[in-house]
């Protein structure tokens, strides 16, 4: 089959499988919520559309899925997408920029995006990438659980139960028998200078102890393990997990509550014989209720007046990270980072906000917490997300003061370290996935509101829509009361906003093998796929297009610009390495304009033509469709042509020189086949290569291979291995090797390791040595890490089960 055959059967199945089979409704206006944001047809094809009588609820629910878009990085081909948690690289943020210690709060947002690539690549990652699931607190295997409730993937779940696992056990150190809980300092629960650190002599990384945060996430990952080994019916695992998780609720409720002062509270773990809590309340202790972990008593429910309490939590932009009438208290802050002994941290209140949303619907009604206060919490949290008078997420801000207190310039703008979508959807308008074919609702909406719309929610391969009017005046729907519709059918109604279910047909199931990937990716900014310019302005950076982030903001800085330039025309083109030859037919552009904006002289190019070079010189591609046919600013602009093979490929643009506009742009895309080797066959150069280098060889596969791995470092990483079911797989490895026998270790997975031995060979890439290795369903990732004496690799091939 030829290469053009094969990359337009590829690009045919990806469309396929990202467009929804399911028919939409259309009640709400989408253009008028989102079409003041770049790439607008991004909104479209993924994001349930809402609409609330509440402005600043509304209006800060769509920024959000802005602020989220900017976070979502694409790294390599095969390994996909990530959510980083910076817009850009921090120093002590990890593999691609990853830092784990919101990635609960990352899953839990990007689940109910319509194209699940996202929040699965992104598990896949955790689980299977080495991207450090332990570095800080988490709750993975609880928002991965409940990522498969929205999209109804069993098959994807499931095959995620053994890195789940490994995740969790990773925390065993962190385990005391004695008092069957986790211990951990505040530092590494992501929350520096609490006031149960800053009493003791290390104020930013010590109090280590027992937290209701840490604690109540363990309960969480070992219930949602549980859950899915069930799934996969290995039910000694499920009971093992169920005992772990019921062990860990009764030890905070014995432990860490305090029936005097009716709060869950941390405790030291060093020179605590006594195991005595706290002197002071941390916004931590509301987090168990998010889990159900406290009991359905009135003891119980006492703790929530501290959340309204101003002596307690209860601040203009609270709530508090710390209680006020403490000693350790300090919300008078205006500059520093990173303290959590007073300011408003949208990482906490965002819980805070789950666990009170649990509390008004799943616990016994009580007169201290009704759907009153859960708006008004709700409506606070989202007034706080606000600066200049728009929508916007910083680190963390005043409790007293309108101001964002950690607001670094280039560094905190849109920070991803919290929820927000995720607390209106299913806490405020009450979605409660389920893992049957059943979509429930339960809102909490106070009684004084005529309408509200969750329109075309993706649930389980289907498009759910939910509707409230109250005298069927607002959306003329030909019905009134609480609606529900399924695949753009009415299903049924009812006069009160309360609980309701309906059915809904069986999951649609996504053949998750990626058959596309973008060739033109870098996460690491350095070696190949390289960038190559014409001219580039002094404020601008040609690694920008290549990495993977996608947004368009003046600041933070994010493009290639040719600002200065006198040519007429300039060019960017991308350098896949050397002898690294690609079969491609499509480059997709994202233009960025700051004239639309008003903020600059950067704008829409009045021509892109693409040009490939094939060895000789440069030659422009033919039959090129350019869509949309005019440029569209500040969106993805893309160009369709002939497939041709190629080592480089340049984008000309001809600049709109009447009014002196220059050229700019975020990113540039390259989608392909994946992989272009064979159906089972991988490339060393196409992977995450560390201390090494791409070299030509005519011999070798794709006539480039990898070598000079001669560091103790050195590996290469296979991404994308994909496999329609787990077991022990044959795996054969071409290589050369013109020295000494030279070996390797293989790592599946960031899980098994196998030794690997390369014999001298010097026949150019024929010799191959096989090895097995247990892989899993899915996507697996192979990691080459150099032992003795070097080799050059050149591909691998997936053989059959052993």
């Amino acid at each position: 089959m030829g290469a053009t055959k094969l990359f337009l059967i590829a690009a045919l199945a990806a469309i396929i499988s990202s467009e929804a089979s399911a028919q939409r409704t259309n009640f709400v206006n989408h253009d008028s919520k989102i079409s003041h944001f770049a790439e607008p047809q991004w909104f479209r094809d993924n994001i349930p559309f809402v609409e609330v009588p509440n402005k600043e609820i509304e209006e800060v629910y769509y920024y959000r899925w802005s602020s989220l878009k900017r976070h979502l990085r694409y790294t390599l081909p095969g390994a996909g997408y990530i959510v980083t948690e910076f817009v850009h690289k921090v120093g002590y943020s990890l593999k691609f920029d990853t830092i784990n210690a919101a990635a609960g709060h990352h899953i839990y947002e990007a689940r109910w995006l319509r194209d699940r690539r996202y929040v699965q690549d992104y598990v896949n990652f955790w689980t299977r990438e080495g991207g450090d699931p332990n570095a800080y607190s988490e709750w993975i295997a609880d928002a991965a659980y409940n990522s498969y409730l929205i999209d109804g993937d069993e098959e994807f779940m499931k095959s995620q139960l053994k890195g789940l696992i490994r995740n969790y056990r990773k925390w065993d150190d962190h385990y005391d028998d004695t008092w069957k809980m986790y211990w951990i300092s505040p530092h590494w629960d992501a929350m520096e200078y609490s006031c149960s650190s800053v009493q003791t002599d290390d104020p930013y990384h010590g109090g280590a102890g027992f937290r209701p945060s840490f604690n109540a996430e363990m309960y969480a990952n070992a219930v949602a393990i549980s859950k899915i080994a069930a799934l996969n019916g290995e039910f000694d695992i499920f009971l093992e997990y169920q005992t772990r998780a019921e062990s860990i609720k009764a030890a905070m409720n014995q432990r860490l509550w305090d029936p005097q002062r009716k709060f869950f509270y941390h405790a030291f773990k060093d020179n605590n014989p006594n195991f005595e809590l706290l002197d002071s309340r941390e916004e931590i202790g509301f987090f168990p209720w998010q889990y159900r972990i406290p009991g359905n008593t009135s003891e119980y429910v006492e703790a929530w007046e501290q959340l309204f309490d101003a002596q307690g939590f209860g601040t203009l932009w609270g709530p508090t990270t710390c209680e006020v009438r403490s000693q350790w208290y300090d919300g008078n802050q205006t500059g520093q980072c990173c303290w959590w002994n007073g300011n408003s941290w949208p990482y906490s209140t965002s819980l805070t906000l789950k666990a009170l949303a649990a509390q008004v619907r799943d616990y016994a009604n009580s007169a201290v917490v009704t759907v009153n206060e859960y708006l008004s919490e709700l409506h606070k949290y989202a007034l706080t997300q606000y600066k200049n008078d728009k929508p916007y997420v910083a680190e963390c801000h005043s409790p007293i003061t309108k101001l964002w207190v950690c607001d670094g310039f280039n560094h905190s703008e849109h920070y991803a370290h919290s929820i927000y979508t995720d607390n209106v959807l299913s806490d405020l308008i009450g979605i409660q996935p389920r893992p049957d074919n059943n979509f429930e609702i339960n809102p909490l909406i106070p009684s004084n509101w005529r309408f509200f719309a969750a329109e075309n929610i993706p649930y389980h391969g289907h498009e759910v829509t939910v509707l409230y009017d109250a005298d069927g005046s607002y959306y003329e729907s030909g019905h009134s009361g609480l609606q529900i519709f399924v695949n753009g059918e009415f299903v049924r109604s009812q006069s009160n906003v309360g609980r309701m279910t309906v059915p809904v047909p069986a999951p649609v199931a996504r053949n998750g093998q990626q058959k596309i990937a973008n060739y033109a990716s870098n996460p690491s900014s350095e070696g190949y796929p390289a960038p190559r310019v014409s001219y580039i302005s002094p404020y601008a950076s040609e690694w920008h297009p290549l990495d993977g982030r996608v947004f368009y903001d003046y600041n933070p800085l994010n493009r290639w610009t040719n600002y200065g330039s006198g040519n007429p025309t300039d060019w960017f083109a991308v350098d896949f390495g050397p002898g690294r030859s690609k079969n491609i037919s499509q480059i997709k552009l994202y233009v960025y304009s700051d004239v639309v904006t008003g903020e600059g002289g950067v704008d829409c190019p009045k021509k892109m033509e693409v040009e490939f070079y094939d060895g000789q010189g440069w030659r422009s591609a033919t039959n090129q469709r350019s869509t949309p046919s005019a440029c569209s600013p500040n969106d993805v602009n893309t160009i369709d042509f002939d497939p041709v093979s190629t080592q480089q490929v340049r984008v000309v643009f001809t600049r709109d020189v009447e009014n002196n506009y220059y050229i700019g742009l975020t990113e540039l895309e390259i989608w392909a086949a994946w992989p272009q080797s064979s159906p089972q066959g991988y490339e060393a150069e196409d992977g995450l290569i560390v201390r090494g280098s791409i070299k030509e060889n005519r011999a070798a596969s794709g006539t480039s291979f990898v070598g000079d791995l001669v560091q103790d470092d050195s590996s290469v990483e296979f991404t994308g291995v994909w496999l329609d079911s787990a077991g022990t797989y044959s795996i054969k490895v071409f290589y050369v090797n013109e020295g000494n026998e030279a070996k390797q270790i293989l790592a599946a997975n960031n899980d098994v390791e196998v030794p690997v031995t390369y014999p001298t060979a010097n026949d150019e890439f024929a010799s191959f040595v096989t090895v097995e290795v247990t892989l899993q369903r899915g996507s697996n990732v192979l990691i080459f890490r150099k032992d003795t004496n070097s080799v050059s690799l050149d591909r691998i091939e997936i053989g059959g089960k052993v």
